[in-house]
């Protein structure tokens, strides 16, 4: 069989990965990459390329870039390439347009690290996570033009570790993924078989995460440390963010939704509150806890905490600036 003509659409170093993983098959050429355009980083803003676009500037991949959006100009740079047979679609974060969707002979395939149909959406790993699940897979779909809703081609389960932050558990998925991308793609290419997604009401979605949603108030977290099987009242559950009231059914008590939330935000945007200190309220970040286990029951414990302009530290070295515990 001929060598392939792929394109990619992404942005981090998951679709690297999965670029790096077709760059060594003798079955594809990758014709083309879109990706968003170099963006000011960190706090001295500078202007850097994301690891999609290094990846192809160090092979010689041509590169359309991204400003806002996918423009007229972007669809008659990427027609002027020609004909593909395929579009892979991982980490984008834009709205693919239908002219795009079309464009390929064979497929538009997007690459989904949750067991659809559950977790659609934009933060699957997060909300695996936070839900306490211990079982996922990564999911290829054939994409169509509802998001995360189009045929499924291949899907690889693994069993969630349950102290795996959200990085954890993207590597995990796409590490067990990529070694096998290739064989898998070709293998659809080669007999077409596509499975609908199964029916499942409600289906759980998966939101973009934004930082309030990880917001805890400060003595919900400390009466989490002082007593034992603690249960949020409607009304503590009520001052949650929506995502993390949800999540409270998951688990039975409020100290393991804590410790859930911890893990699942990580690393951004990092379960915070607002804590009081001779200095007035500050921001202090949970970067680890974790639950003790005593005759009364579990309690939580915090690990490491990062208080707004100071460095990261154990809870015990300065929990004696916080007031009123």
């Amino acid at each position: 069989m001929n060598t392939l003509k792929i394109a990619l659409a992404g942005t981090t170093h998951r679709t690297a990965q999965c670029a790096e993983a077709l760059q060594a098959s003798s079955d594809f050429s990758i014709a083309w990459v879109l990706t968003p355009e170099p963006k000011p980083i960190g706090r001295k803003k500078i202007i850097t390329a994301n690891p999609m676009q290094l990846f192809a500037e160090s092979n010689a991949i041509p590169i359309v870039t991204i400003k806002n959006k996918i423009s007229s100009k972007i669809k008659e740079s990427v027609l002027d390439f020609g004909n593909i047979d395929l579009l892979l679609v991982v980490d984008f974060g834009y709205i693919v347009p239908e002219w795009l969707l079309d464009l390929p002979s064979i497929a538009p395939i997007n690459i989904h690290p949750s067991e659809l149909p559950k977790w659609r959406g934009s933060s699957p790993g997060q909300f695996v996570l936070l839900h306490g699940e211990k079982s996922s897979a990564i999911t290829l779909i054939k994409m169509n033009s509802k998001l995360d809703q189009g045929p499924i081609l291949a899907a690889i389960p693994f069993t969630v570790d349950p102290s795996w932050t959200a990085e954890d558990y993207y590597s995990h998925s796409f590490d067990l993924l990529c070694p096998q991308l290739a064989s898998l793609i070709m293998k659809y290419t080669n007999d077409r078989f596509e499975t609908e997604q199964p029916q499942l009401s409600p289906t759980p979605t998966a939101e973009k995460i934004a930082k309030n949603d990880a917001f805890i108030p400060w003595e919900l977290i400390l009466k989490a440390t002082k007593n034992p099987n603690m249960m949020l009242s409607e009304t503590e559950n009520a001052v949650l963010s929506p995502i993390l009231s949800k999540a409270t059914k998951a688990h039975q008590t409020f100290a393991a939704l804590v410790a859930a939330a911890t893990r699942a935000f990580s690393p951004w945007p990092k379960v915070w509150t607002r804590i009081p200190t001779k200095q007035g309220e500050k921001r202090m970040q949970l970067h680890s806890v974790w639950i003790d286990t005593t005759a009364n029951g579990d309690i939580l414990s915090l690990g490491v905490v990062q208080i707004e302009g100071q460095s990261p530290a154990q809870f015990n070295q300065i929990r004696t600036s916080i007031l009123n515990q």
